[in-house]
């Protein structure tokens, strides 16, 4: 169960990292570093959501084997 939570925090630090970077970049000027910025913002959040479907199928898996 300890991998589970450690797999919580990691999906939350992508998902949580990527949203905060992507807001933090409405406020600045227009240029192609904010444009990196954004992108590279969007790819943790996918990230983060891809690790939480992984994540769910284990924790479904466990309380289905456990049940």
């Amino acid at each position: 169960m300890g991998t589970i939570k450690h797999e919580k925090s990691v999906v939350d630090f992508f998902t949580g990292a990527g949203t905060g970077t992507i807001v933090s970049c409405l406020f600045s000027p227009n240029s192609s570093v904010r444009t990196t910025v954004i992108i590279v913002g969007i790819i943790m959040v996918c990230i983060g959501w891809y690790k939480k479907s992984k994540s769910d199928k284990k924790v479904f898996q466990y309380i289905k084997e456990h049940d």
